[in-house]
């Protein structure tokens, strides 16, 4: 009798044994959730065009106002079904669409003298034809001690905007000016790389708060300004400059595969510097002249972003 008690303890030893590395070699694609989100937002804030007589000397400064300009998007994304337990490997991939119409106006400001006293000052109403924002980021996510969630990841944003700037009135050495129509259109193509971390605080099971902050650089960046008083369009180019974009989310998942998420964030590229080619463009196509050195210009950005959205996990 005693022997049949240790074999049957033995047998059962060697059972735990051999179940544990099953389950830790259990695959972990049933560990991962494929979400999809719609959002509804908004960017508030300007982006700056500059012209500069030499390396440092301002000649002109373009505001061109997002106050606000609303977007509409959607959200892709592949991370951790239960990131407080398990961390691992996230992607996530976003687009936003601007929705066109007026967004404030834009101002243009010269120092034509030698001095630096305002000689030219024009002001129009500002104009979104269209905007485009993708954001991509791939990293992974860590539990701490059950209470927090750590985030590293790479990141990658494109951004497109173009505005027209309408009516108005300018007031210049030699006198005052009063517009009608339509008279400058611009154009910009953002490419910006950048690394990030974040950090959530899930509670009260339905509840999350979080933080992130990212830095990051201006890979690309090129634009297009058509003055349609003076037919001259410009065509820049540029990179460099800093990112700095910290962000803050609160989710709320009233339901296991629903959630409602509102986040805040304040995206700014300090200024960066480039070249520029102009083209005057005559009456017609065949009176366009050859491409001359602009000179040095510089772009900044400055926008808070706030937006609500709703998440489905499958």
């Amino acid at each position: 009798m005693r022997s049949i008690l240790v074999l049957l303890l033995l047998v059962s030893i060697s059972g735990l044994g051999a179940q544990t590395p099953q389950d830790s070699s259990r695959p972990a694609t049933d560990a991962y959730t494929l979400s999809s989100s719609a959002s509804f937002g908004f960017l508030y804030g300007q982006s700056e065009e500059q012209v500069y007589k030499d390396a440092e000397t301002l000649l002109s400064q373009l505001l061109w106002d997002m106050k606000p300009l609303f977007y509409y998007g959607s959200v892709l994304e592949l991370s951790p079904l239960k990131p407080i337990q398990r961390g691992g490997a996230f992607a996530a991939l976003s687009f936003r669409f601007g929705f066109p119409g007026k967004t404030g106006v834009m101002e243009d400001r010269d120092w034509q003298g030698a001095g630096d006293e305002l000689t030219d000052f024009s002001a129009h109403d500002n104009y979104t034809r269209g905007a485009m924002l993708v954001d991509a980021s791939i990293g992974v996510s860590m539990p701490i001690a059950s209470l927090l969630v750590i985030k590293g990841y790479f990141a990658y944003s494109y951004m497109f905007f173009a505005w027209y700037g309408q009516d108005g009135y300018g007031d210049y050495s030699s006198g005052h000016q009063v517009f009608s129509g339509a008279v400058i259109n611009f154009s910009q193509m953002w490419h910006i790389v950048s690394v990030g971390i974040a950090v959530s605080y899930p509670f009260l099971d339905i509840f999350s708060v979080s933080a992130a902050l990212q830095l990051g650089t201006v890979a690309s960046y090129s634009a297009q300004d058509d003055h349609l008083t003076t037919k001259i369009q410009y065509t820049d180019t540029a990179s460099g400059g800093l990112l700095l974009e910290p962000r803050f989310e609160f989710t709320w998942s009233p339901l296991n595969k629903l959630s409602v998420a509102l986040s805040v964030g304040y995206r700014h590229v300090s200024p960066l510097k480039g070249t520029s080619v102009s083209i005057w463009q005559g009456s017609s196509s065949t009176d366009a002249s050859t491409p001359q050195d602009a000179g040095v210009i510089g772009s900044a950005y400055s926008v808070l972003d706030a937006g609500l959205s709703i998440k489905v996990r499958f």
